[in-house]
């Protein structure tokens, strides 16, 4: 992982990183309205709501602009056989898609941090609806009961923002056989609607492997927040050595 504080601190250097996070919190007011202005009873009632909407699904697409076209952008300036030469093909690979995966979820945690914090200025944190709903079967009740409502925003953005990472990794390892760079940010809406749609009456009846329930905190899978956690950082590290490896093979037919 030679290069992976080097991409680190590139992410925080490029200006796509905070043009996602700042469209990932429109697309959240966009989401949240009812098309006259009207949003929910609280903070809590509007980031439920939209992450809700369907509207939504373009979240994980502005996720994935900060990293997910590097492949391709690399690949078209002829930098990416000079980073090999100084590494190897394996550690570039493995490095850029975790970078890929780190930025989508910082991305989408913070987008979902600065959007409750927007709509704070303007609502309570919670309404008694939603707060009897989230204590009885909602996670990371600790930081509700204690009224840690900043604290819990951002775990349930993060926890979200894994899932947007492995559809920002899917889409970075699909760039290296597209061309098309408005495409390859299209890939995870793609993604989003056939797991949603294939997975209806296969592998989505169970809980553990729906998208829905697992990356969504609103839910308590296995009432236990470690294993909830544990469970969704593990399909991401899953998905991050198979996309890898899937990219590395395509990777040696480019170069």
């Amino acid at each position: 992982m030679i290069y992976l504080p080097v991409e680190i601190c590139r992410l925080f250097c490029r200006k796509e990183f905070y043009a996602s996070v700042a469209g990932i919190v429109f697309i959240l007011f966009l989401s949240a309205n009812d098309g006259m202005g009207n949003m929910g009873d609280s903070v809590l009632s509007s980031v439920l709501l939209s992450s809700y909407d369907a509207g939504f699904m373009i979240a994980f697409s502005l996720a994935a602009i900060p990293y997910a076209a590097v492949f391709t952008d690399e690949l078209e300036y002829n930098y990416t056989r000079y980073l090999v030469i100084r590494g190897n093909l394996k550690s570039y690979v493995f490095s850029k898609m975790l970078v890929i995966f780190i930025s989508s979820v910082l991305a989408m945690g913070i987008g979902i941090t600065c959007f409750c914090l927007c709509c704070a200025v303007s609502q309570p944190w919670v309404d008694e609806g939603m707060l009897e709903y989230l204590l009885c079967s909602g996670g990371y009740r600790f930081c509700i009961e204690r009224e840690y409502y900043v604290v819990w925003f951002l775990l349930y953005g993060i926890q979200w923002g894994i899932f947007a990472g492995i559809l920002s990794m899917a889409a970075a390892a699909c760039s290296l056989f597209l061309a098309n760079r408005l495409l390859v940010y299209a890939v995870p809406v793609l993604f989003y609607q056939m797991l949603m749609e294939f997975g209806a009456d296969s592998f989505r009846t169970v809980q553990a492997f729906d998208p829905r329930i697992v990356f969504d905190a609103r839910y308590h899978i296995w009432d236990s927040d470690a294993k909830m956690l544990a469970w969704a950082l593990a399909l991401g590290g899953t998905a991050w050595l198979l996309l890898s490896f899937a990219g590395m093979l395509q990777l040696k037919r480019r170069i």
